[in-house]
């Protein structure tokens, strides 16, 4: 084939794949993360306020956490603050207790969270309207039985009265999430009391932390009461561990004939290596 026509061929296959190429540049500047965005109201032990905020990225294999993207939180349109997700896409604003809060006319407190979005991820916003409550949790003991008592109240414009009718729980924590102990409904003077099992496991001098939760209320969202008691069964002092087979130690035996296995591996690789430098070499002598 002549010149000429190897380079009309080639003009024309450059033709026919320009269009395919730009498609596809054009295609991966469009497709962008689209994230989903959990957003959570907290208020703790101490009545601090919490705003929290996870952003993932749903994929085939699961949710994948997205890092460094800044969160903005907002009560109304009046800026909170502002977080930058951490490498489990997680950020949190906490709310000043001096701050004044705007209520809607029904009382509640509009919240939003909202991502401006980037070169890479779409932007996206999440709201919440909280009602604020509030927990008061005792602790008693009577004839040798254990019980645990919650009272919830909420802010009114006739001041605060008990919260009735609305599902709360009692809870100890565990490794990764909270174990329910006892969730019932509050009675007509805002009241949950139920008795604490004596089987609870605790720490080796019998110490748990005692939880009265809202957990993930519709309207008040994540609110709780802490206290530390003495309540839980003593953890039993494990045994040392003997190295067998069965154990996280294994036997001196089987770790010298690993090393001596993995020692003979390697030194055959060294030889190997070595005899081809030479081979290379000595025929680098011949040539000459």
């Amino acid at each position: 084939m002549s010149k000429a026509s190897i380079k009309y061929v080639s003009l024309f296959i450059l033709v026919l794949l320009g269009p395919g190429s730009n498609l596809s540049a054009t295609a991966v500047q469009d497709s962008k993360i689209n994230p989903y965005m959990l957003f959570t109201y907290l208020k703790d032990t101490d009545s601090r306020q919490i705003l929290q905020v996870k952003m993932t990225n749903i994929t085939q294999v699961g949710e994948v956490p997205l890092p460094g993207l800044n969160i903005g939180f907002y009560n109304n349109e009046a800026l909170l603050g502002e977080a930058i997700t951490d490498t489990e896409g997680n950020a949190s604003c906490t709310i000043g207790s001096s701050l004044p809060l705007f209520a809607s006319e029904d009382g509640s407190w509009p919240f939003s969270a909202i991502f401006e979005g980037d070169s890479l991820t779409e932007e996206t916003y999440s709201e919440l309207s909280i009602y604020d409550v509030d927990i008061q949790m005792m602790l008693s003991e009577e004839e040798g039985e254990r019980f645990v008592t919650l009272h919830a109240t909420t802010l009114t414009s006739d001041g605060r009265v008990p919260v009735t009718g609305e599902e709360i729980g009692v809870y100890v924590p565990r490794m990764f999430s909270l174990l329910p102990v006892s969730i019932g409904m509050l009675d007509e003077n805002g009241a949950f009391r139920i008795k604490f099992p004596d089987d609870m496991p605790g720490d080796s001098l019998g110490n748990l932390t005692v939880i009265g939760r809202f957990n993930d209320h519709y309207l008040f969202g994540n609110v709780e009461r802490r206290e530390e008691v003495r309540w839980g069964t003593e953890a039993e002092i494990t045994a040392p561990v003997y190295r067998s087979l069965w154990s996280t130690l294994a036997p001196k035996w089987m770790i010298i004939s690993l090393t001596i296995m993995l020692l003979g591996v390697w030194g055959h690789y060294t030889y190997v290596i070595i005899n081809l430098f030479r081979i290379r070499k000595e025929g680098l002598k011949k040539k000459e």
